[in-house]
């Protein structure tokens, strides 16, 4: 079936990524194939990106997105003054079995967040949050931005630079089906679309309009409620998969004095008497307790580990 969609249409130059041109338009569109990261993980590696000579799935058009995405990625590079760091791994959780049930297996399964497919994905919805924040702000039609300058991350109505980024604006715009945020930008979008250099007079929210600023402060608190929110139900489930597994000894890695993240799943917590050790020093750890209810996790120090014992636990 046709579904209503906001397009961005760009010209651009693979080798430099500089945007030549970009056109949006609202329109009607066909999904064929949803493409998804389980499926085609494996197969889309930098090795067969790279490598034309090689069969890859959709690779007539993965590959120059490929290569604009990394042209893109340099340029914001550029920008920043060095590399983003993307080497976290991120966890997907299953149950196999019912969620009642105490016994039902604790699934998890990581993910490199520096995949090509990941951070072609990025790369683009970065693109889009940047060009359609530059429309809007042409337009004088007033959006919600997400900006960072001098370290502070601020949301406010104006265009301002994403200095982490490496973008002049960032607007939020992507996924109206998931943020409030993306879904009232749209609606501005809309607006300096079908009705130009009037837009600002017929958009949904005018120049200092209280009711988007009211918007922003809302949004702050939600996302934080359900951040923490995520936050606890992922610690919940990491106490379970370790108490399933019997796993008493693990390797971790120092954020900050005594506080660590594992190497096997996505927790952190603290530990008590641990000595003072640069960041990202991998240790070994000794889980003495835990509490599923109040969600607290007793360990010890137990000692610094070498890369072997690291990349066995990874």
């Amino acid at each position: 079936r046709e579904v209503p969609v906001l397009s961005l249409y760009v010209v651009a130059n693979p080798e430099t990524g500089e945007v030549i041109e970009s056109d949006t338009r609202l329109e009607r569109v066909v999904v064929r194939e949803n493409l998804r990261h389980n499926m085609l993980d494996v197969q889309v590696t930098e090795d067969s990106l790279n490598d034309t000579s090689t069969d890859l799935p959709y690779g007539h058009w993965l590959r120059p997105l490929w290569k604009l995405a990394q042209a893109l990625s340099a340029q914001r590079e550029n920008v920043r003054g060095k590399p983003e760091n993307n080497s976290r791994v991120e966890y997907s959780f299953y149950l196999d079995g019912d969620p009642d049930d105490p016994d039902t297996p604790v699934r998890l399964v990581p993910r490199q967040r520096n995949a090509p497919l990941d951070r072609m994905v990025a790369e683009y919805m970065i693109l889009a949050n940047n060009l359609w924040g530059g429309l809007l702000n042409q337009h004088g039609v007033p959006g919600i931005y997400r900006s960072q300058q001098a370290g502070r991350v601020r949301m406010s109505t104006q265009a301002l630079p994403h200095e982490a980024i490496g973008v002049p604006q960032y607007a939020w715009s992507t996924s109206p089906l998931r943020r409030y945020v993306d879904l009232v930008n749209q609606w501005q979008l809309i607006a300096a679309v079908e009705h130009g250099v009037s837009a600002r007079l017929v958009a949904p929210f005018k120049p200092r309009d209280a009711d988007l600023f009211a918007i922003i402060g809302a949004f702050d608190a939600q996302y934080a409620a359900w951040a923490e929110f995520q936050s606890a139900m992922e610690r919940y489930w990491c106490l379970r998969w370790l108490k399933q597994h019997n796993i008493t000894r693990t390797v971790a890695h120092v954020l900050r004095e005594d506080l660590v993240r594992f190497a096997n799943c996505p927790l952190v917590t603290r530990i008590g008497g641990m000595p003072e050790l640069e960041r990202g020093t991998a240790v070994e750890v000794e889980i003495l307790g835990m509490d599923e209810l109040s969600l607290e996790l007793d360990c010890r120090y137990v000692g610094q580990v070498g890369p072997a014992a690291e990349e066995a636990a990874a």
